[in-house]
């Protein structure tokens, strides 16, 4: 979760612990803070804050009561392809480690990371390739064709329908590289 939804969040818990203290207070008898607050005038400055209070909080409650209907594709550990005596299944571990053998070849690709997901409904394979490029080899087209071999060799090897390859040319920095100190 970033920085502003995690604000959000918090301020959307903050008000609504509030309003739920004043309702609790205000239905136990112990003080009336709602009516305190029907009480002030609409020329009130205090009274538009509360307005906007309010509203954002039915704005953050609406948007969350709308997205907690929202589907997510399902995945699935393993791609099964049905055949006439049973079921063959091919596992993300296997579909993972097959993508690193064919990076492997490639030459100015170094630490590699290859996550893979299944979709359930229409038992596809998405892959998702990271590196960090080094040598004289264009990083665009070597980043192609590497997004190429891997879609054709997985659907030719492994014979499994291959959606996307997404890659992901990353910068990888050395911390373990000396440095000279200067006196």
């Amino acid at each position: 979760m970033n920085v502003a939804i995690r604000i959000i969040v918090g301020i959307y818990a903050f008000l609504t612990l509030l309003i739920l203290g004043s309702v609790l207070l205000d239905v136990t008898g112990i003080y009336q803070p709602i009516n305190e607050l029907l009480a002030i005038q609409q020329t009130n400055e205090m009274y538009w804050i509360l307005i906007g209070i309010l509203s954002f909080v039915f704005v953050v409650s609406l948007i969350l009561f709308l997205s907690s209907f929202k589907k997510r594709e399902r995945t699935q550990s393993k791609f099964q392809s049905p055949t006439d005596i049973g079921v063959i299944g091919i596992s993300k571990d296997s579909i993972e480690s097959t993508v690193l053998r064919i990076i492997r070849r490639f030459e100015g690709v170094r630490s590699v990371d290859v996550d893979s997901s299944i979709s359930k409904k229409t038992q596809q394979v998405t892959v998702s390739v990271s590196y960090a490029p080094f040598g004289p080899n264009p990083v665009q087209e070597n980043a192609k064709k590497l997004q190429e071999s891997v879609k054709m060799e997985l659907e030719k090897w492994l014979e499994i329908p291959v959606k996307e390859v997404k890659v992901l040319v990353k910068n990888q920095s050395n911390p373990t590289k000396k440095r000279e100190r200067v006196i």
